[in-house]
């Protein structure tokens, strides 16, 4: 009887730190840390870019679109169709269609 008890304990413990997360729904990047990406603009709309991450990238694994707002950006040189931006964000990413990269840090063209 005492090694059933001991057991259950033992299992009950194993999955309540099993079980223990934030709670909130989203993956991210622990703590301070930032991740870099390139993607190439494929559309320039009203306040965000849609973007295809480059071959080899992670973010292909999430999302072959993904829209990214004009924020905290290199003024020069401007973006266009077809450039090959480096964005520096949060890690995490909104599954939708297209997916979404809100917390971004920096935005700037790698490639014309």
């Amino acid at each position: 009887m005492k090694k059933h008890l001991l057991l259950i304990l033992i299992l009950s413990l194993i999955l309540t730190a099993c079980g223990t997360s934030s709670g909130d729904g989203e993956s991210e990047v622990g703590g301070d840390e930032t991740v870099t990406f390139q993607a190439t603009i494929l559309e320039i709309q009203d306040g965000y870019y849609l973007v295809e991450s480059v071959e080899g990238s992670a973010e292909l694994n999430s999302a072959d679109q993904i829209t990214i707002p004009m924020i905290n950006m290199n003024p020069s040189p401007e973006p266009e169709v077809g450039d090959v931006l480096e964005i520096e964000y949060d890690g995490s990413i909104a599954e939708s269609y297209p997916a979404q990269i809100v917390n971004v840090y920096s935005i700037r063209v790698v490639e014309s």
